[in-house]
C-alpha cells in the first residue's frame, strides 16, 4: 500500500520540477516584478497524486501593498506565458478559461478573520495553501508567507506555550470544509455529463475530505508547536496520517482501512463514463459513506481521545 502512494508521489515530484525548470527559464529573476510573484500549485498534484488526467490547479501571490500591485500589461504578460506552460505540459485547459488566474496580495492572504477574505479568494487560497500546495516560482517567498500564516495563527503561542490550542486554526479548517460542502450543492450544474457529476461528488467526499481532516487530526498532538505545523504543511495527507501513529496509540488498523478505501478510489480514475452503471455508482457513493464514517467519526473519535481539552472546546462530529 505504502508503495502505491510513493510511486504517485515520485511522478507527481517528477512534474513539479519540470513545471519548476519551466517557469525559471520563463519568468527572470532580474524582473523587480517577478521577484514579488510567488506561484504554487495545489489539486492532486500539490497533493502529490497527479493521475495523467489531473489538471493544473495554481495560485498567484504577489508581496505588494500598492492599491494596483500589477498593471494590466504585466498580468497579461505574465498570464499569457504561464498559459503557454500549461500547455507545453500538456495540461487540460485552466478552468472556465482562467477565469481564476489572478493574483492575490500577501497582505490579504495574511489578513485572518477579516470579513473582506471571503470574496477576494484571499481564505482559500490561505486554506489550500496550508493543506494541499507546493511551490513552482519562488520559493523563498513562499517559505516567507508560510512562516507569516502560521505567525499568524500563534499570536498567542508564546504567553501560553504549555496550555496552547490551535482553535482559530482549526475552525478554519472547519470552516473551508463547510464551505467546500456548500459549494458542491451551490454549483451543481445540470448540463454536466454523468462522469463528471460523479466525480464532483466523489473528490468532496474522499480527496477533500482526508485533505481538511488529516490537517486537523495533526492538530490534536499535545504540546503542538509552530513548527509542528510547518511540518505538517509540507506533508501530503497520507503522510500526516501516518505521523498519527506518533502520539495516537493503536491507530494502525484505522489507518489502514483509510488507505485501502482511499486506493479503491484512486483507481477509479482509470474508468470512463461507461463505468458508471447504475450498480458501480451506488457502490461508490455508499463506499462515499462508509469512507466519510471511517475518517469522521472512527478516526477522529481515536484522535481525540489522545487530547481531551481540546476535544471539549471542539464540535467535531
Amino acid at each position: 500500500m505504502n508503495n502505491y502512494f510513493f510511486e504517485l508521489k515520485t511522478q507527481s515530484l517528477d512534474k513539479i520540477k519540470l513545471l519548476k525548470d519551466n517557469m525559471q527559464s520563463t519568468f527572470s529573476f532580474d524582473s523587480s516584478f517577478n521577484k514579488k510573484i510567488c506561484v504554487f500549485t495545489c489539486g492532486s498534484l500539490g497533493r502529490l497524486e497527479m493521475s495523467n488526467n489531473s489538471d493544473l490547479d495554481l495560485f498567484f501571490i504577489i508581496d505588494s501593498n500598492e492599491p494596483k500591485p500589477v498593471s494590466n500589461l504585466d498580468k497579461y504578460n505574465f498570464f499569457s506565458k504561464m498559459y503557454d506552460i500549461n500547455k507545453k505540459n500538456q495540461f487540460p485547459e485552466p478552468s472556465k478559461q482562467g477565469e481564476y488566474w489572478e493574483f492575490i496580495k500577501k497582505e490579504n492572504l495574511l489578513d485572518i478573520g477579516s470579513r473582506n477574505e471571503d470574496f477576494n479568494n484571499s481564505f482559500t487560497a490561505r486554506m489550500l495553501l496550508m493543506l494541499e500546495s507546493r511551490p513552482l516560482y519562488n520559493e523563498e517567498l513562499y517559505n516567507k508567507i508560510v512562516d507569516n500564516i502560521v505567525e499568524k495563527y500563534f499570536v498567542d503561542y508564546e504567553k501560553h506555550s504549555d496550555n496552547f490550542y490551535p482553535l482559530f486554526l482549526i475552525n478554519d479548517i472547519l470552516r473551508y470544509w463547510y464551505t467546500l460542502a456548500l459549494n458542491y450543492e451551490y454549483r451543481r450544474d445540470p448540463l454536466d455529463d454523468e462522469n463528471k457529476k460523479n466525480w464532483k461528488r466523489l473528490k468532496l467526499k474522499f480527496a477533500r475530505l482526508i485533505t481538511c481532516y488529516s490537517m486537523i487530526a495533526c492538530l490534536f498532538k499535545p504540546q503542538l508547536t509552530p513548527e509542528d505545523v510547518k511540518k505538517y504543511m509540507l506533508l501530503t495527507p497520507f503522510e500526516r496520517i501516518n505521523e498519527l501513529e506518533t502520539f495516537v496509540p493503536d491507530i494502525n488498523s484505522i489507518i489502514s482501512r483509510i488507505k485501502t478505501e482511499y486506493k479503491w478510489y484512486m483507481d477509479l480514475r482509470k474508468y470512463d463514463i461507461n463505468w458508471w452503471t447504475i450498480k458501480n455508482k451506488n457502490e461508490a457513493f455508499k463506499k462515499a459513506d462508509e469512507f466519510h464514517q471511517l475518517v469522521i467519526h472512527e478516526l477522529m473519535k481515536k484522535v481525540s481521545e489522545t487530547n481531551s481539552v481540546l476535544k471539549e472546546k471542539l464540535d467535531l462530529y
